[in-house]
Order: C-alpha cells, then structure tokens, then sequence
C-alpha cells in the first residue's frame, strides 16, 4: 500500500482560502465556524503550510548561513496557533514568539542581521484555532495582539461562536468577516474516496454491484464529515492487512465501522 497522502481543495477549502485572503488583504478579525469533523484545521494547517513551517522556524539549523535557500519560511505570511486546553495565561507571550521565530528565520535566510524583534511586517495573518476554549481575559489578549499589529486575525470554533463573541462589543466591533465551514457533498466525498482509494492502492469498479454497495455504505457513514472518512479508512486499511484482502466491500466496511464510535447511521 502506498505512503503517499493527498490534500484536496474541495470547494469549501477553496472558500475558506478566499476568506483567509480577505481577512488579510482588510486587516479585519474573522470568524470561522463549522461542525467537529468537516476540515477546519486541516485547511487552516494546510493553508499556512503550518506543518512544514512549525518545523523549520524552530530548526536551529537555520542560524548557520545555509546553502539552499528555504522559500517556503520566506514566502510565510501566516502564523497558525492553537488556543490551549487549560491557562492561557502565556498565549500572548507564545504567539508573539511564533512571529519572532518566523522573522529570525527569514532572517538568516536573506543573510540579515536584525535584533530587532518585532514582526509584525514578516506576518500578514495569524489564524487562532479552537477559539472556544478561551475565556474572555484570553479573547482580550488577542484583541490587544490585534490592536498593536497591522495584521489580520481567524478565530476558529464550533458553531455558535460567533453569538458568543457577539457578546462582547469591543472585541466584536472588530470582526469583519464570518465565514460557515460545511461538510462535504456526495460528489466531493467521492471525490476524497478517489484519493484514499488511491491511498490504499485498492480499485473499485462502481459498475460492480459489491463495490457500488460498499462505496455508498461509506457515503451513508460518514455523511461528509471529512475527519470520519480519514478514521474509517485508517480502520478500512487495518482489516485489510489484518485478513489479506485486496478488495473493500460493505462487510469490510461495516467490520470498520463496528471499531468506530460513531453514533448509528
């Protein structure tokens, strides 16, 4: 089976990336809202390329003169960050050093020697993942981060955020845009089995009754909910090794299922 992983831009990843966009070109707070599962993170990882810059803004390497320009730290405009489960008394502390370290990094890059430590011409966006865990004195805390930069700012959360942000003028007065993450469609979930078909290197012919069935059990499960369809497949392809099958059909399904508390679909 193959190692290699795909992100696809499904039309609402496309919409949130026009959201993002506007959010950084107005300089405005925005909102992002959307049920547990639909891809909220991933497209605000995927869209910052946050995995790839976490790593290397915090590479000691990076401080020696390096042979090969890294474009991807110099082209980051974005810092992505998310909001901790318990005190927060350090996010603003820890979100300012995120845009130091992308600054120092882009930096040694362009073989710049500046100590001085605001960044605030380095990041044009700083998107704020699981909004819902902070308090007011936290929300706050952003507010002031906001104020003092010229930077554009995405809270991510559940549905119902943006009522309780409504809550609080000074904050709310800021935000600009609001933006609904929405589950997939029946034609962009198949579109997503193409590719974690492809993942598992296993071919299906929907003209084939067993394999249509088994497609559609996984539609009918999963119902758009794009982090179910990633942990029904990681299920799919343990059953697959587990029995030496080549093939996914609705029993297979349904064993995968079974392993998943899901809730009855």
């Amino acid at each position: 089976m193959t190692e290699e992983k795909y992100f696809v831009e499904t039309k609402e990843y496309k919409k949130f990336v026009e959201f993002c966009e506007a959010c950084k070109k107005y300089k405005y707070i925005g909102i992002c809202y959307g049920a547990p599962g639909v891809g909220k993170t991933l497209s605000a990882r995927y869209y910052s390329n946050w995995d790839y810059i976490e790593k290397n803004i915090a590479n000691d390497s990076f401080e020696k003169a390096a042979e090969k320009i890294d474009e991807n730290v110099l082209e980051c405009q974005t810092i992505f960050y998310t909001a901790p489960a318990v005190k927060a008394t350090q996010m603003l502390e820890k979100i300012r050093m995120l845009g130091v370290q992308v600054k120092f990094a882009k930096n040694s890059y362009r073989n710049e020697e500046d100590v001085d430590i605001n960044w605030d011409k380095e990041i044009d966006l700083i998107i704020v993942d699981e909004i819902d865990r902070l308090k007011i004195q936290n929300l706050e805390q952003l507010r002031d981060i906001y104020d003092q930069n010229n930077v554009g700012m995405i809270f991510i959360g559940m549905p119902g955020i943006e009522k309780r942000l409504a809550r609080y003028p000074q904050l709310y007065s800021r935000i600009g845009f609001a933006h609904e993450y929405n589950k997939l469609s029946k034609d962009e979930t198949k579109h997503i089995l193409e590719y974690k078909l492809h993942e598992l290197d296993v071919k299906i012919n929907l003209e084939d009754f067993s394999d249509y069935e088994a497609i559609s059990k996984i539609i009918r499960i999963t119902d758009g909910n794009f982090r179910l369809i990633q942990r029904l497949f990681s299920q799919i392809e343990r059953i697959l090794e587990i029995n030496q099958l080549d093939t996914i059909t609705a029993e297979v399904v349904e064993a995968a299922r079974d392993s998943l508390v899901i809730g009855g679909k």
